[in-house]
């Protein structure tokens, strides 16, 4: 049951009763969490349906984030004053606007969390009234709303004023993660190194670089995209470049960028070998292993080691 609405035709069907998830729209619920961590996993957990889509803001960037969620079916902004891809200022008149104009069209999930950092920020009456305005808005569309929050972070009133807004939306038994529909699909790809497999390191204890398969265009994703990201920041390589791609939907434009790291990744490697086994001088080699795992300077490295 949620919040106690049994009339309701869209309330969240529990396995008990037979049923797949299915998702309230036109409401803002909370989900207790204490952590990105926990929240994430929450609502992780929780099968979204298919078509709709799903957006989740969050104090975290995507950098972070791409360690313990699958983003290729989500689209992520980063709350913070800082000017990058899929920044969003934490001003609550931004965040307002943006929400708003998010549900105003289409249908789908809006994910939130940074409620207490905000209230920190601007003070709690004005994030309290912003979550009435949403709550209003949200109300005559197909959207609905779930926000993070961590009771401990707010007196027994405080949370009991956004419980009205937000009721408390609780997760009873394991329903099937959307993330687990693609899981057959996501370990058959060949080009994948299992996450168990230990990679070699070198005298510093740094692994050492690997050249993977490169990855076909025919049956690219974001998914794929994204495992093979995860396999080179295990390798130690700087991936900020291709992880803001991840915010397009052309999957073209993102192929094409991907093939772009993939070349700087093999001159990469090829760099590598050179260094560690030719130049014993610590400190080149030190620099040089440094700008090679950042993918800088790889044209003024050629240079200087291939250019005989």
């Amino acid at each position: 049951m949620v919040d106690g609405h049994l009339d309701d035709e869209t309330y969240l069907l529990s396995p008990t009763r037979g049923g797949k998830g299915k998702f309230m729209s036109g409401r803002v619920y909370s989900i207790h969490a204490e952590t990105t961590e926990s929240f994430v996993e929450t609502f992780d957990a929780l099968d979204f349906l298919a078509n709709q889509s799903i957006i989740f803001v969050s104090r975290y960037p995507a950098s972070r984030l791409l360690e313990m969620l699958d983003l290729s079916e989500i689209q992520c902004y980063w709350l913070t004053n800082s000017q990058s891809t899929g920044a969003l200022e934490p001003s609550l008149e931004k965040i307002n606007h943006f929400c708003e104009s998010t549900i105003s069209t289409g249908e789908g999930t809006l994910l939130m969390e940074g409620i207490e950092w905000l209230a920190s920020l601007h003070g709690f009456d004005a994030v309290l009234s912003m979550l009435r305005s949403l709550s209003e808005k949200v109300a005559m569309s197909t959207w609905s709303i779930y926000l993070s929050i961590s009771p401990l972070s707010f007196d027994q009133r405080e949370l009991s004023r956004i419980l009205r807004e937000a009721p408390e939306f609780e997760v009873t038994n394991t329903i099937v993660s959307h993330q687990q529909n693609h899981e057959s699909g996501m370990n058959s790809e060949s080009n994948d190194v299992p996450s168990s497999v230990e990679l070699d390191l070198n005298d510093d204890g740094t692994p050492k670089l690997v050249l993977l398969t490169r990855l076909p265009r025919s049956g690219f994703t974001k998914q794929i995209l994204q495992r093979r990201i995860l396999q080179w920041r295990k390798m130690g390589l700087d991936t900020s470049e291709i992880e803001s791609s991840l915010y397009s939907n052309d999957l073209d434009e993102i192929y094409a960028q991907y093939v772009l790291i993939e070349e700087k990744v093999r001159r990469a490697t090829e760099l590598e070998r050179f260094v560690t086994t030719e130049i014993h001088d610590s400190q080149e080699r030190t620099v040089a292993l440094f700008r090679i795992r950042q993918l800088t300077g790889l044209d003024d490295l050629e240079a200087e080691y291939f250019s005989n």
